[in-house]
């Protein structure tokens, strides 16, 4: 190997640890829970390359050649991607009650005129559960008059969208106007059901493999409604219309804590 070849390859090798970090940021902007995973199962790849970058770059700030300048410039943008991150991504993956709390007040009149504008569209007796992620359909389920359950995720979701559409009475004029406001009061999903036409339950935020959501109601609570939601661990009672709900996935908390609905209740009385 020629003396040009070897430090080629060697410049290209120092610039590995910096794909790779790259490759990482980019998974947590797409998917934090996912980049999440990864990050646990291959440490031992990750870990070095954030240390090996770090190192890199340092030396290269010496800018001796074309390689450590590819180092120094390729790490300034992993290091701006970093921050804009947890500038801009990273506030929208976190969730609490005094968040929810905050995000209902400012949208609370979209969310009653969204399940006015479901129970006007969708036919009787049908249920349907629809789920965006950044205006793409991620889920789609209806079960119609018949009562067939119809369950699809991601691509099959929305291969299949018109003939669901179909079966929810739902044209693609409604079908848009739906994501539309959902996408306006910054949620992410409804469940909804015309047999029980007075409860929407709306998707807010999905953090790690738990789920945030709203369930709205057209008329007050009643007041065995309101001592089923103070002793259920899923819900937070917010006022006679919303409760705040949690529900968890295979990994991580399962409900609210103890510690976060007690310390919500304390400062937020719901009646």
């Amino acid at each position: 190997m020629t003396e040009k070849a070897r430090t080629i390859f060697l410049g290209i090798l120092k610039l590995i640890p910096f794909a790779v970090v790259t490759a990482m940021i980019v998974l947590f902007w797409v998917d934090d829970f996912l980049g999440f995973m990864l990050a646990i199962f291959c440490f031992w790849i990750i870990l070095p390359a954030i240390v090996l970058s770090i190192v890199f770059f340092v030396m290269g700030l010496r800018w001796r050649d074309i390689w450590q300048r590819i180092a120094v410039v390729w790490g300034g943008v992993n290091l701006l991607m970093l921050i804009l991150y947890f500038l801009v991504q990273a506030p929208s993956q976190r969730c609490n009650p005094d968040i929810m709390a905050k995000h209902y007040e400012e949208h609370h009149t979209e969310m009653e005129e969204l399940h006015r504008y479901l129970h006007s569209v969708l036919k009787d007796s049908c249920e349907v559960t629809l789920e965006f992620k950044r205006n793409r359909l991620e889920m789609f389920h209806v079960r119609g008059s018949d009562c067939i359950y119809s369950a699809h995720w991601d691509k099959e979701a929305r291969q299949h969208k018109d003939s669901l559409m179909a079966i929810a009475g739902l044209s693609q004029e409604e079908y848009d106007n739906i994501r539309k406001q959902l996408k306006e009061m910054g949620c992410i999903g409804i469940e909804y059901s015309q047999s029980s036409p007075e409860r929407l339950t709306i998707w807010f935020r999905r953090v790690g493999m738990g789920l945030y959501s709203y369930m709205i109601l057209n008329r007050p609570a009643t007041n065995e409604e309101k001592s089923l939601a103070i002793e259920d661990w899923l819900l937070i009672p917010y006022n006679d219309h919303c409760f705040f709900r949690y529900d968890g996935g295979a990994i991580g908390p399962i409900s609210f804590s103890k510690e976060e609905r007690e310390d919500f209740l304390k400062k937020h009385k719901p009646w």
